[in-house]
């Protein structure tokens, strides 16, 4: 899956992004829109539409849960589709906890072998497609409040993106929809 990630310092910025990427033919399930908390993303989501992923509430269900319930597998059993999550089942004590997607979010994030050095914010943000490369810069514009909206499609780099070409993908029209609302970084 490929992906293009932009930075906003503005919720504005970032609102605008969504709207324009929305009216090229980018579909609610292609983008992803992450936020610091629930401060930051309650314009976002009113104003764009899109479901905005709130990284303070990932990562405190990520430090609240222990080591037992990621060895249990009950809550590795989460099926990531787009920005959603379709299913997600998860029994605390006597209660049962169904469709939670921070919960479950964070849950999935701990069967992807990363080691406790990358800390919740990059585990969070890997369990939202956030590549490697990128995990650092991300994280650190999230939590000084910038947002970040991304990008995802099935489609593969071309020939020419490989060997150094021009860009002739899906992704490059959103990289030109970032620059035009004003994206502080494009990854």
């Amino acid at each position: 899956m490929a992906s293009k990630i932009g930075l906003f310092a503005s919720e504005r910025e970032a609102v605008n992004a969504v709207q324009q990427l929305l009216q090229a033919g980018f579909t609610p399930g292609e983008i992803k829109v992450i936020a610091k908390d629930g401060y930051h993303s309650r314009a976002l989501e009113a104003e764009s539409g899109v479901h905005v992923d709130e990284m303070m509430e990932l990562v405190d269900t990520r430090e609240h849960l222990s080591d037992s319930d990621y060895e249990s597998g009950e809550l590795r059993r989460t099926s990531l589709v787009g920005s959603s999550i379709t299913s997600a089942g998860i029994t605390m004590g006597s209660i049962t906890y169904a469709g939670s997607a921070p919960l479950a979010a964070a849950a999935y994030l701990s069967g992807n072998g990363y080691n406790e050095d990358n800390g919740p914010y990059d585990r969070a943000l890997s369990s939202l497609g956030i590549e490697e490369d990128h995990l650092s810069a991300c994280r650190d514009a999230v939590k000084a409040g910038n947002a970040l909206v991304v990008v995802s499609t099935t489609e593969s780099k071309t020939l020419l993106e490989v060997d150094g070409g021009p860009e002739l993908s899906v992704l490059s029209n959103a990289e030109a929809i970032y620059r035009s609302c004003g994206a502080k970084q494009i990854y």
